[in-house]
């Protein structure tokens, strides 16, 4: 040890530096200290330049000791606290590349939050009963040569005889019924409330043992048990009673029958499958007048669960399925029947059905969705390994020092991988204040209710956590192995600064910018396929359609005379009578035709006189129906081209005269009078099946088969043609509220799902773009900086602004050009899988890939000129004086 003047610095402090130091360097530092120290005492006193000198050797050499015990927690300590203020000063030191790090990061992990948050609610689905792992809704398919109808729902004897037959297997068993009805009326004639309500259900006692929903208030053992009970969610009570109590109240149903509220429910979880209002005793069904379907084995109008019992075998009851069958179902369909179980967790994303309690979701935009968040958090964190990496020149000489000064790789290594995760956290915060403020407009976008609480639930929060170090660590591995990697005597003798991964900086380049072109051309043939669902010729024209709900309303009474007094107002052009909502849905009716040797399923709607006039459908051969031949009703069909093709009908023309009958066990028969021309009668998920259009003027129709009648007006007096449509239903049917809908917004519903894709990866693509250009400024930033005093000298030399702005950019749009080779590929393999999904679909041509190149060149190119105009005015003097 050299020798120095007495001095009196504290002994532990040396003692400490010791312990601390590398012993090839104490004697070194130590001489270093005491001239610090010297200085100090002149300046300041004894005590203060002791006070400091404590911190000198604690705060200024820990970064460059070799500890003594490696495993002691006090070292540890030491250098975590080392590693946070270099990654504070580092962060200070260089603002904007840090800036950049941590907004990149917090916007792709903010992405990828709320993503998360969505799949999470997709996927949690029905899993809040205890029992679902138990519970099975029973499907039926109805089948014959590739027509018919795969339904979501049950005939009525049909729960209740699997709980007979098979006790061995299911538990329990719960019907849930609506008279296929799209609205029932319920009202609280005392307080003179009356609505049409969309949400009422009929269902056994048994609901509450198979479902977990929450009542509130009333028995839940007995409170569906009686007759003419009625059970309603906490926010109902509010629109029937007000601050009133609800126990024990009258509502009337139908306007004809009294249910005793008997119970209060909270509100059913947005994440169930079917979401209810109202509950009503299954038993009230037997004490409704004009209702004789119970036993009926052909008719499949009820949702019904199964509640199998624990341990069983759903292969085993699905094996008795065939005999069961047979032993019920009318013979003449019950070779075309299926029976199958499909698994309550399953419905929301699985299934796609025909009557299904409310449309699903789609499993592949899961998928999707998980896809778009990877991409867009892994654009953040190539932006971070981009900019890290480049970074390095900055600090190589601050690497070569102290490596020289006793620094091992393990401890660079270290603190890079922490001022990774330190970065990372920073961002995460952000991330987090990013998505408290935009989920209730997510909420909007995905049509969902996704609380930000969720994120506070322990699981939750070490998932953030978890994530946090995962993209930190990820992040900063590579960062941190190429900085500590730097030669310390070729960095501090010849002052050569290494590039720091250049190579590989480039390949994250345009691998970040495939991705975002990939995003981007997606999105483009989603709004793309979007339209052609919503907006394609489909055979009948929607706009200007009001669908009134009729059935189980007195409209039977009333129908002739409300079409000729509202026909009287201009505006009003056409009104018929339909089944189900043309566009969107279809039922089933067994008929045979000429030719066939037994009856089988085909899709089919009942109608009223006008309908193809009101939905301007093309008849092509034969003639529609008409008022003058009274006999239409009962001895005629109208079927369409697709009818015609399957039967092996040579033509149209041929079809018209042929005869049929029903199916059997129903009296009746004709012969066809026209053919229409194909048109999509349920949306374009489906191609164009054989269709029967089946004209029904009987009264009791509208108690059972008619859903709804059809009005067409005129599109410059919308207001003026609903007041008389709803003045004429009050005078006629006051006892009941008058409800409408266009039938161009609900067949838009069809491809809601559709349509929240588009929007989604519209936002999230425009986000990774974004992303990939703040990485892409960064960089530009850093190239700007490295070349200046090249730039300089080309000035000097006489090159002008033009060719300085095309130097710098160059190498950066070649990356993106490469980038946009490799994306085009790849997106149009994967779009066009996605694509067969639908029956009717785009080809997807040229323009999304040009459109997409063009888009993200000029962004990028925008981006890179910024740096390149603000280098290229520089005065060239400045640009050799910053070297």
């Amino acid at each position: 040890m050299a020798e120095h003047p007495p001095y009196d610095p504290p002994r532990w402090a040396n003692k400490l530096l010791e312990w601390f130091c590398c012993p090839d360097h104490l004697e070194m530092l130590q001489g270093d200290l005491y001239e610090l120290y010297q200085e100090r005492v002149k300046n300041m006193g004894k005590n203060r330049a002791r006070f400091y000198y404590i911190f000198d050797v604690v705060d200024l050499f820990r970064p460059f000791a070799i500890n003594r015990d490696r495993n002691s927690p006090f070292s540890s300590l030491t250098l975590l606290e080392n590693y946070f203020k270099v990654s504070y000063r580092n962060f200070l030191r260089q603002k904007v590349y840090s800036s950049i790090n941590v907004a990149g990061l917090a916007i792709g992990l903010a992405c990828f939050i709320l993503i998360f948050l969505y799949i999470r609610d997709e996927l949690s689905y029905d899993k809040f009963h205890t029992k679902h792992d138990r519970i099975y809704r029973l499907v039926e398919h109805f089948e014959s040569e590739g027509v018919g109808e795969h339904s979501a729902s049950q005939p009525f004897p049909v729960a209740h005889t699997l709980l007979t037959d098979f006790p061995g297997q299911v538990e329990e068993v719960v019907r849930l019924f609506n008279f296929q009805s799209p609205s029932l009326s319920l009202s609280n004639v005392a307080r003179e409330r009356e609505y049409n309500e969309s949400r009422i259900f009929l269902v056994d006692s048994t609901f509450f043992k198979v479902f977990d929903f929450k009542l509130l208030q009333g028995d839940i053992r007995h409170a569906l048990s009686e007759p003419n009970s009625i059970l309603l969610t906490k926010s109902m009570v509010e629109k029937y009673f007000g601050n009133e109590e609800p126990m024990g109240k009258v509502l009337q149903f139908q306007g004809n029958q009294d249910l005793v509220v008997k119970g209060v429910l909270e509100d059913a979880p947005l994440n169930a499958h079917f979401q209810f209002d109202f509950l009503i005793s299954f038993s009230t069904l037997y004490h409704l007048p004009n209702f004789h379907y119970k036993n009926n084995w052909y008719w499949n109008p009820c949702w019904t669960y199964i509640l199998l019992n624990e341990n069983n075998d759903t292969g085993l009851l699905a094996s008795y399925f065939p005999g069961f069958i047979k032993k019920y179902f009318p013979e003449f369909i019950s070779e075309d029947i299926k029976l199958e179980l499909q698994p309550l967790a399953d419905i929301h994303l699985k299934s796609k059905l025909d009557y299904e309690i409310q449309p699903n979701s789609n499993e592949s935009n899961v998928y999707v969705f998980s896809a778009v968040a990877i991409f867009v958090l892994l654009i953040a964190a190539i932006n971070f390994i981009n900019l890290s990496t480049a970074r390095a020149t900055k600090r190589a000489k601050e690497v070569a020092v102290r490596k020289s000064l006793g620094s091992d790789k393990r401890q660079l290594v270290n603190q890079f991988i922490f001022e990774s995760i330190f970065l990372t956290s920073l961002a995460v915060v952000i991330a987090l204040v990013i998505v408290f403020f935009v989920i209730p407009y997510f909420n909007v976008l995905t049509e969902k209710a996704i609380g930000f609480s969720t994120l506070l639930d322990p699981g939750y929060v070490l998932f953030i956590v978890a994530l946090t170090l995962a993209v930190g660590l990820v992040s900063g591995f590579y960062p941190a192995f190429v900085l500590s990697s730097f030669k310390p005597v070729k960095v501090l003798k010849s002052n050569h600064v290494p590039t720091g991964g250049l190579s590989f900086r480039k390949v994250l380049v345009v691998l970040q910018f495939s991705i975002s072109m990939m995003l981007i051309i997606g999105t483009i043939v989603a709004l793309n396929q979007l339209t052609l669902l919503q907006n394609d010729d489909i055979g009948f024209r929607k706009e200007h359609v009001v669908m009134v709900p009729v059935i189980r309303t007195p409209m039977a009474g009333h129908f002739m005379t409300y079409k000729h007094e509202a026909l009287q107002h201009p505006g009003i052009l056409s009104i018929t009578a339909v089944e189900e909502i043309i566009g969107a849905k279809h039922q089933v009716g067994n008929y045979k035709f000429e030719g066939m040797d037994k009856s089988r399923p085909f899709p089919r709607l009942m109608l009223h006189h006008h309908f193809i006039n009101t939905f301007d459908i093309t008849v092509v051969a034969g003639r529609p129906y008409s008022e003058k031949f009274a006999t239409d009703d009962s001895m005629a069909l109208i079927v369409n081209e697709k009818l015609v093709k399957q039967m092996g009908w040579k033509s149209s023309q041929e079809a018209v005269g042929k005869a049929f009958s029903l199916g059997e066990g129903h009296h009746g028969g004709g012969k066809i009078i026209g053919v229409v021309k194909d048109f999509n009668f349920v949306s374009k998920h489906h191609p164009i099946s054989p269709l029967v259009l089946d004209l029904n003027t009987i009264p009791y129709s509208f108690n059972l088969f008619i859903k709804y009648m059809a009005v067409r007006v005129h599109g410059n007096d919308l207001h003026a043609s609903l007041d008389v449509l709803r003045s004429t239903w009050e005078k006629l049917m006051p006892e009941r509220p008058f409800d409408y809908f266009f039938l161009d917004d609900r067949l838009n519903d069809s491809y809601r799902a559709e349509q929240k894709l588009s929007d989604v990866a519209g936002i999230f693509s425009f986000l990774a773009i974004l992303v990939a250009c703040l990485g892409l400024f960064g960089l530009a930033t850093f190239a700007t900086e490295q070349r200046s005093k090249e730039i300089g000298i080309r000035k000097v030399l006489g090159i002008n602004n033009g060719q300085i702005m095309a130097l710098l950019s160059r190498d950066f749009l070649i990356l993106i050009l490469i980038a946009f080779v490799i994306s085009c590929p790849l997106a149009y393999v994967l779009l066009n899988q996605w694509l067969d999904g639908f029956a009717y679909r785009i080809n997807i041509g040229l323009w999304p890939f040009v459109i997409a190149g063009m888009a993200t060149f000029l962004v990028a190119l925008l981006t890179i000129c910024f740096h390149s105009m603000k280098a290229a005015l520089v005065n060239p003097a400045m640009a050799l004086k910053y070297e």
